[in-house]
C-alpha cells in the first residue's frame, strides 16, 4: 500500500448527501476497515470527546483525547458497521461467514453474549477468533463521522497525515431526502426545536452568523436544517481548502461519474484499484443518477425557493449548474 498512505481516512458530510455510499465504495478494497459513525454509539471513546456539531473552544488536551480515542475506535466494532461484508486481508477467513451472521445481527449476539460479555455493548473490541488484531492495525481504516464540522476543522488544522473526505449533496436533493425518508418517522416539533438549538449555538460562538439566520425562533424545520447544511459545508470547506489532506466530493459529480471520481479517492487514500473493484462501483451506482435528480421533480416549490435562498451568497453556488 506504500508508506504514505493517510494514517488514517475520515469521511464528513451531512445525512442523506451520500456519505453511506461513499463508505460502501471504500469498504469494496480488502485494505481498508469502515466504521459508520461509531461517535453515535454511547460506548464508543469517540462519544466521551467534545460535541462535534458547533464550532466551538476544544480544549488544549483535545489532542491527545482525540489520538487515544481513535486509535481504540480503530480496533472496535459496532451496532452500525458492515461487519464482514466483503473479504479483507485481516478477517479469520475459515470463520467469516460465522462471524458476520453472528457479529452482524442484534439478537445473535445477545445469545452468545453470556460466553462475550462485551457483545452485549453497542461497541466492542473487535473478537480475537474473527479478526487478526495485529494485521488490523496495518489496514486503513476510514470513519464516516456525520454532522461534524468541528472535528473535521480541527483534524484539517491539526493532524495533515490523515486524508479528510467531504461530501456535499445539493441543498434540494438533500432536503427531499431528509423530508421524505429521514424525517418520515421522526417528531416535527422534536427535529425543528433541535434544529433551532443547533443555530443558537452558532451564533453564541460565531455571532456574525446572527444576520445571516435572522430570527431562530420563526424557522420552519426545513429553513433550520438547510442553515445547519450551510454553516457545516462551508466550515469544512473553509478549513480544508488547498490542503493536500482534504478532498472535497459533490455527490451529483459522484453519481455522474463513479467510477472516475471513486478511482480520485482510491488514488488519494493510496488503495489498490483493481477491475473488480470498478465493476462493483458501476453496480451500485446503476440507479443513482434517477435518485440524485428526483428533488427538482418532487419538491414543493416554496421549497426549492428556500433551497435558492439559502444558497445565495455562498461560495457553494457555483458547485451546481442552474
Amino acid at each position: 500500500m506504500g508508506a504514505d498512505k493517510p494514517d488514517y481516512i475520515l469521511i464528513f458530510g451531512q445525512g442523506r448527501s451520500g456519505t453511506n455510499w461513499l463508505l460502501d465504495l471504500l469498504d469494496l478494497s480488502p485494505q481498508t476497515y469502515c466504521r459508520n459513525e461509531a461517535n453515535k454509539l454511547k460506548t464508543s471513546p469517540l462519544a466521551q470527546l467534545p460535541s462535534p456539531i458547533v464550532r466551538q473552544p476544544l480544549g488544549d488536551d483535545f489532542g491527545g483525547q482525540w489520538d487515544k480515542a481513535v486509535a481504540s475506535v480503530a480496533l472496535r466494532m459496532g451496532d452500525r458497521d458492515r461487519i464482514g461484508t466483503y473479504p479483507k486481508f485481516y478477517i479469520n477467513q475459515p470463520v467469516r461467514q460465522l462471524g458476520t451472521i453472528v457479529l452482524g445481527k442484534r439478537r445473535l449476539r445477545q445469545l452468545f453474549s453470556p460466553i462475550m460479555p462485551s457483545l452485549r455493548q453497542p461497541d466492542w473490541p473487535v473478537p480475537r477468533w474473527f479478526v487478526h488484531p495485529d494485521a488490523l492495525k496495518q489496514a486503513s481504516t476510514v470513519l464516516k463521522l456525520n454532522m461534524a464540522p468541528a472535528w473535521a476543522e480541527w483534524v484539517l488544522l491539526n493532524r495533515p497525515n490523515v486524508l479528510v473526505i467531504h461530501i456535499v449533496r445539493h441543498p434540494g436533493g438533500f432536503l427531499n431526502s431528509m423530508s421524505r425518508r429521514y424525517w418520515a418517522d421522526q417528531d416535527i416539533t422534536v427535529i425543528k426545536q433541535d434544529n433551532q438549538e443547533r443555530l443558537r449555538q452558532i451564533v453564541k460562538y460565531e455571532p456574525e452568523w446572527a444576520e445571516r439566520f435572522g430570527e431562530i425562533e420563526a424557522m420552519s424545520e426545513e429553513e433550520s436544517e438547510l442553515w445547519y447544511w450551510r454553516y457545516a459545508s462551508e466550515t469544512i470547506h473553509t478549513a480544508g481548502e488547498g490542503r493536500a489532506n482534504y478532498v472535497q466530493l459533490v455527490y451529483e459529480d459522484l453519481v455522474a461519474n463513479p467510477i472516475d471520481v471513486a478511482k480520485h479517492v482510491y488514488d488519494k487514500c493510496h488503495l489498490p484499484w483493481t477491475k473488480d473493484i470498478e465493476a462493483e462501483i458501476a453496480k451500485s451506482a446503476s440507479s443513482s443518477q434517477v435518485i440524485a435528480t428526483a428533488w427538482s421533480k418532487k419538491l414543493e416549490p416554496e421549497k426549492i425557493e428556500l433551497t435558492k435562498r439559502i444558497l445565495a451568497g455562498s461560495f457553494m453556488s457555483n458547485w451546481w449548474e442552474d
